[in-house]
C-alpha cells in the first residue's frame, strides 16, 4: 500500500473536520497559499502542515513514503523522549491512524510548534553577527555532549532542522523520522540526512549514538570560519543547504576552494585542517565533538590544501532540476528539488484575498512553464530584496517543494504552471552564469533527469526496508472547460484539484500542449482512412503498365 501523494493530501486537507481524526484537530485552520490551497513544506519522510486550533500551534506531518518500521520507531523514538523530557525536543503525538484520504486511513504526527527561527533562517539573517554567533556555537556544543551522554543521535543534524530562540543561545531539534535510540539499535538508518552536513562515507549501515557527530563537527568549524571572517559567508556561496563547505568540499578537501579560503584564517586554520582530515578519514574514526576541539581523535601528520583545477560534478542535497524544463519538474511534484534556471520575466498582482503576490516565470508563461510563486507571507519575508524587471535574465538557484499543477485561462490562453512557493528569504540564491551551468551540468552528466542526491540515497534505503513511494508523474491536467454556472471558490479549487486528478484526466506528453491531442487524434484518422483507398491505386497502376505492355 503506497501513500497518498502531494496532490491528495491537498485536496483531502481542504476539509480537516472530515478527514482528520484527531479531536484537536477537527477544527483546525490550514496555513493556505494565495491560491487558497493548504501550503505543505517537505521534510524526510512527510509533508509538513502549518495547522492553528484556537490559540494553539501545531506541525501536523503527513506521511508520502511508506516503511514497514515507522510505526515501531516512532514508539520507540516517543518512549525515550518522553522519559527525557528535555526542552531540546518538541512534545508530539504519533497516530496510525490520524488521517483519511479516499476511504483509507494512514499516520501522522501531530507535533508543537517549534518558538523561534530555523537555524537556517537565524544565520541567513545573523552571519555578521559575532556575538550571536559565539552563543550559538556554544548552543551547539552543549546539544552535542547532550545527546553523546544519552545515547541520542538526530540522524538529520542540518539547519533546516534545528531551531533557535532568542540571540542564539537556545537550540531546539524538529524533525524525529530518523532519530536513534537504543531501543532500535541493530536496525538500519532510516534516512541518510542532508548531504552538506554528513561524512562522504556515511551509509545506511551507520545507525547509532556517535551519527551526529560529523554534522556537529562541521557546524562548529563553519561557525569559527565566520565569526573571524564574516565575508565568507558571501564567497563561499553560503545558503540554508549549505554553511561555508559543501560535499563536494568534503570529497576532496585538498583541492577545495572554500577550504583553501578557510584555513588561511589564523584563529581557525588548526580545526579547518583537522576537518579535513577527519572527511579524507573513515567514518568509524570520526571524533566526538569535545575531543575534536581539543585534537584528540584526528589522525596525525600534515595534509595539503592547495589550488588544483580538476574536473568535478557538483553534488547538492536535493535533485536538480532546469527550470525551464516542465517535463523533468512535472516528475519532482511532491518533492524537495534545487531548481536551476535563468529568469524570463517577473509579475506583480494581487490575489484573489486581495494580498500582493510576485511570480517569477523562467519561460513564457502561456501554455507549460515553471515559475516561484511569493505570496504575501513570503514577500514579508524577503523584503526589501522583492524581485522585480531588473531581475530578468539573472541565474537563480531555488530550493523547495515543487507545487502539484495548476491550470487557468486568461481569455483565449491557457496555461498550466508548475510552482515552487517561497517562504524564506535563503530559498532564492542569485548565481553567476557558470556556477548555475556546472549546477546544471552535473544534470546532463545524470542522464538527462533530475540530478539525485540526498533523495535518492534515501530511496534506496526506503527500498531496502520494504517501502514504497508514489509515483511521482501526476497527469497533465485538460485545458479549462468552456464556461459553467459560478461556483464558490472552494469549489473553484476543488475542481481543479479534480481536474488534475489520475482517474479524470488522460495522460499526454508533458511538452506537447494540450490542445494539440486533437489534432493528432484527426491526423490518425486521416492516415487511417487514406490505407483503404491506397492498395487500389496501385494495383489499378499495376494492371495498367501490364496491359501497355502487351500491346506493345
Amino acid at each position: 500500500m503506497a501513500y497518498p501523494s502531494l496532490e491528495q493530501y491537498n485536496e483531502a486537507l481542504q476539509s480537516p473536520q472530515l478527514v482528520l481524526l484527531d479531536p484537536d484537530l477537527k477544527q483546525a485552520q490550514l496555513k493556505k497559499t494565495g491560491l487558497g490551497l493548504p501550503q505543505a513544506l517537505c521534510g524526510g519522510f512527510a509533508l509538513t502542515y502549518t495547522v492553528t486550533v484556537g490559540t494553539r500551534k501545531f506541525a501536523l506531518r503527513c506521511f508520502h513514503k511508506e516503511s514497514r518500521e515507522l510505526e515501531r520507531r516512532y514508539q520507540a523514538i516517543s518512549a525515550r523522549l518522553k522519559q527525557l523530557n528535555s526542552p531540546y525536543f518538541l512534545p508530539f503525538e504519533f497516530k496510525p491512524n490520524g488521517v483519511r484520504v479516499q476511504g483509507n486511513t494512514y499516520p501522522i504526527v501531530k507535533m508543537e510548534w517549534a518558538k523561534g527561527r530555523t537555524l537556517a533562517e537565524f544565520l541567513e539573517a545573523e552571519h555578521r553577527n559575532t556575538s550571536a554567533l559565539q552563543k550559538l556555537r556554544q548552543a551547539l556544543a552543549s546539544l552535542a555532549a547532550f545527546l553523546e551522554q544519552n545515547n541520542l543521535a538526530h540522524g538529520d543534524i542540518q539547519p533546516e532542522n534545528i531551531m533557535v530562540s532568542g540571540d542564539g543561545s537556545t537550540v531546539q531539534l524538529i524533525d524525529y523520522d530518523g532519530l536513534y535510540v537504543e531501543a532500535l539499535k541493530g536496525s538500519k538508518a532510516a534516512e541518510l540526512g542532508q548531504i552538506n552536513f554528513q561524512h562522504p562515507q556515511r551509509s545506511a549501515d551507520d545507525f547509532g549514538p556517535t551519527l551526529d557527530r560529523f554534522s556537529f563537527l562541521t557546524l562548529d568549524v563553519a561557525l569559527q570560519t565566520l565569526i573571524a571572517s564574516p565575508r565568507i559567508w558571501t564567497t563561499s556561496r553560503s545558503e540554508p543547504s549549505a554553511v561555508v563547505f559543501r560535499r563536494n568540499d568534503f570529497l576532496n578537501p585538498g583541492v577545495s576552494s572554500v577550504f583553501q579560503e578557510a584555513v588561511v584564517i589564523p584563529s581557525a586554520r588548526t580545526h579547518v585542517e583537522n576537518l579535513a582530515k577527519v572527511a579524507s578519514g573513515n567514518f568509524s574514526t570520526i571524533p566526538s565533538l569535545g575531543d575534536f576541539l581539543q585534537g584528540r581523535g584526528v589522525l596525525s601528520g600534515p595534509i595539503t590544501i592547495r589550488p588544483n583545477y580538476v574536473d568535478v560534478v557538483y553534488q547538492g542535497p536535493y535533485a536538480v532540476c532546469d527550470a525551464a524544463n516542465y517535463g523533468q519538474v512535472l516528475q519532482m511534484v511532491g518533492s524537495r528539488v534545487e531548481l536551476v534556471g535563468r529568469v524570463h520575466s517577473v509579475k506583480n498582482g494581487w490575489a484573489q484575498n486581495r494580498k500582493p503576490y510576485v511570480f517569477i516565470n523562467f519561460s513564457d508563461w502561456r501554455g507549460q512553464a515553471v515559475k516561484l510563486a511569493i505570496w504575501a507571507d513570503g514577500l514579508d519575508s524577503i523584503k526589501p530584496d522583492i524581485p522585480n524587471e531588473s531581475w530578468m535574465g539573472r541565474w537563480l538557484s531555488i530550493t523547495g517543494l515543487v507545487d502539484p499543477p495548476y491550470s487557468n485561462r486568461v481569455r483565449t490562453v491557457s496555461y498550466t504552471h508548475l510552482s515552487i512557493t517561497i517562504t524564506a528569504r535563503g530559498q532564492i540564491q542569485q548565481l553567476p552564469e557558470q556556477e548555475a551551468k556546472f549546477r546544471l551540468g552535473s544534470m546532463r552528466k545524470s542522464a538527462s533527469g533530475p540530478v539525485g542526491s540526498t533523495s535518492s540515497r534515501n530511496a534506496d534505503i526506503l527500498q531496502g526496508m520494504g517501502g514504497k513511494r508514489m509515483g511521482r508523474t501526476p497527469p497533465v491536467p485538460t485545458p479549462t472547460a468552456a464556461p459553467r454556472p459560478a461556483q464558490s471558490r472552494n469549489q473553484q479549487v476543488l475542481t481543479g484539484m479534480h481536474r488534475q486528478g489520475p482517474a479524470k484526466t488522460p495522460t499526454l506528453s508533458p511538452q506537447m500542449p494540450t490542445g494539440s491531442s486533437g489534432a493528432s487524434q484527426r491526423s490518425r484518422q486521416s492516415s487511417s482512412s487514406n490505407h483503404g483507398w491506397l492498395p487500389l491505386v496501385i494495383c489499378g497502376v499495376v494492371l495498367l503498365l501490364l496491359a501497355k505492355a502487351c500491346v506493345g
